[in-house]
């Protein structure tokens, strides 16, 4: 994926906003840049049902939200299973490590959402 392609997931606004039915919801900072990560998630019998966010910050930090809202029927073990090189992965883009966290923001928002569900 060339770099372009992480400014159009980006400024994606698919999956984006407020999940109405989510049962889960987790958040996330990078304070060594400012990003941010919120998302919602539906889960429906040990899957992800649906997934949305919110995401504020650099390109990096927003294409990888937005690329793995696109996990959903997922089981809950496998979203778990998830880190910095899965979602590099997903993006299919070289990111330098100095950029780790921006990466995994949306991850981390995402493992703390599946922590809150009871």
């Amino acid at each position: 994926m060339e770099y372009h392609n992480l400014i159009a997931l980006a400024a994606s606004t698919t999956h984006t906003g407020v999940l109405e039915s989510a049962n889960a919801i987790g958040e996330a900072t990078n304070v060594s840049c400012g990003d941010s990560c919120r998302v919602w998630v539906r889960i429906v019998d040990g899957n992800i049902a649906a997934m949305t966010y919110e995401a504020h910050g650099c390109v990096i930090s927003r294409a990888a939200a937005s690329v793995l809202m696109t996990q959903n029927a997922l089981p809950i073990s496998e979203i778990r299973a998830m880190t910095g090189d899965t979602v590099r992965s997903l993006l299919g883009a070289p990111i330098s490590p100095l950029r780790e966290r921006c990466l995994t923001t949306a991850l981390a928002a995402l493992h703390n959402a599946l922590h809150s569900y009871v």
